[in-house]
């Protein structure tokens, strides 16, 4: 009777390595030709699903490699226009030990690595591989993505979205080279597998807590976005509107009210004196203001102007501004003289130290020739925002007035929003001078 027993054990566990094996060796068949280890091969996806892990190992609280190797496989995917919008799918277990919101933390180690926050969204149902990729179909409406994991991850995940009708291929992130740690998880996920073909077999549903059903690749954000981008110079805060449905303008003596739901951007303009009385000639040099020019006092930092009218859009000028104030005003649009920073992709002279250090702010054509507002994120030294903008291929950048209440600037990102958002809230009772940007 022993001897049968000892035989039934030893046929059980066989069956049992059997199954692990026939488990593991079909999933990863079924992924052949679908994975991918280099960016230049792998097709274009709109959308690239991050499955998510924690940044500390729950093993030994070490920074995770996993999780550091799948960020930089995504951001790579992003940067290379392999993929429009990545999805960081996990959960958020801050209240356990070592535990953190793992969409945040994914999220914001994306931003580092250059990818803009307005292309990241945060699923926080993401507990489980099939809620992550049912997710997509089901509430995000993509039946065609990229999913970015380490190669063993990406294979089951495929399994599993083939299963529920998902077009999907993989990107490899690099798999760590410990071997105790590549032991482990490679175990793990031979269970996992195993798991896999049984929750299939029971139809097990997944578990997911967000309803609403949102295409965000649809979402109409186009009339201005907002990025929060991380260069080696410091951080910086972009808004790029689009301008083909707005029009601008400045205006002088008045403060545009966050509650004129028309204006999409609002922010302070050209330098400006303390004789608030004064009107137009208490802002610094010449400008035009709905369609005409006027004068203002002198002000050695004027090196330059920026224009835009609905005839010529957004221009730079370096220097010799005068005639391109005029042809504004002939046009009926705007104008206004500043300290230029970079003109034609390249440093110019400042009269500002580059060693001061502030909060700042600069209107910009960046490298695709489209108007950009950039402002440091907290205060750095003038040369290194300077620096940061040239790392973003910015082409021309003239200061803005950022001084201790004409800093105020509020912005809308979508001509739906009834209640805008702030950069800086306060604003001097007597403030001058103010950009707007308006729907047309």
């Amino acid at each position: 009777m022993r001897r049968k027993i000892i035989i039934g054990l030893i046929l059980v566990m066989l069956l049992a390595i059997c199954i692990a094996v026939l488990c593991d060796q079909t999933v990863a068949y079924n992924s052949r030709g679908m994975v991918y280890d280099d960016v230049e091969s792998i097709p274009h996806r709109k959308v690239g699903l991050i499955l998510g892990t924690s940044p500390v190992s729950t093993w030994n609280g070490r920074r995770n490699l996993y999780f550091d190797h799948r960020i930089k496989a995504a951001a790579d995917l992003y940067k290379a226009g392999k993929v429009d919008w990545l999805v960081v799918s996990g959960g958020d277990y801050r209240n356990s030990e070592n535990g953190y919101d793992e969409p945040v933390a994914m999220r914001d180690s994306l931003i580092k690595q250059g990818v803009d926050s307005i292309h990241i969204i945060l699923d926080y149902d993401g507990t489980r591989t099939l809620n992550s990729i049912a997710k997509m179909r089901d509430v995000y409406c993509q039946d065609s993505i990229t999913i970015i994991s380490q190669e063993y991850h990406n294979e089951r995940a495929l399994y599993q979205a083939r299963h529920l009708g998902i077009d999907a291929i993989g990107y490899n992130a690099l798999t760590p080279g410990r071997r105790t740690s590549w032991w482990r998880n490679r175990g793990r996920e031979v269970l996992a597998r195993v798991k896999l073909f049984i929750d299939i077999t029971r139809g097990l549903h997944p578990d997911i807590k967000e309803s609403i059903i949102r295409d965000f690749t649809n979402v109409d954000t186009d009339i201005l976005s907002v990025s929060h981008l991380r260069t080696e110079y410091g951080d910086l805060i972009c808004l790029k509107p689009d301008m083909s449905g707005l029009k601008m303008d400045m205006m002088c003596g008045e403060i545009p009210s966050p509650e004129n739901d028309s204006i999409i951007l609002a922010f302070a303009g050209a330098f400006t004196g303390t004789d608030f009385y004064k009107g137009h000639s208490n802002v610094a040099g010449d400008h035009v203001a709905g369609g005409k020019r006027y004068r203002g006092y002198r002000c050695k930092r004027n090196t330059g102007a920026f224009t835009w009218s609905e005839k010529s859009g957004p221009q730079f000028f370096y220097k010799d501004y005068s005639p391109a104030l005029d042809n504004a005003a002939k046009e009926c649009g705007i104008g206004f003289a500043q300290e230029m920073m970079i003109h034609g992709g390249e440093k110019v002279a400042t009269t500002r130290p580059l060693g001061n250090k502030n909060v700042f702010r600069a209107l910009c054509l960046d490298k695709n020739g489209k108007l950009a507002l950039y402002e440091s994120q907290g205060v750095m030294k003038f040369g290194n925002f300077i620096d940061a903008l040239l790392s973003q291929g910015v082409r021309e950048a003239l200061y803005t007035d950022m001084g201790q209440g004409w800093n105020y600037c509020f912005y809308r990102t979508n001509s739906s929003d009834e209640s805008p958002r702030y950069i800086h809230t306060q604003s001097l009772p007597y403030a001058s001078n103010f950009i707007t940007i308006k729907i047309r």
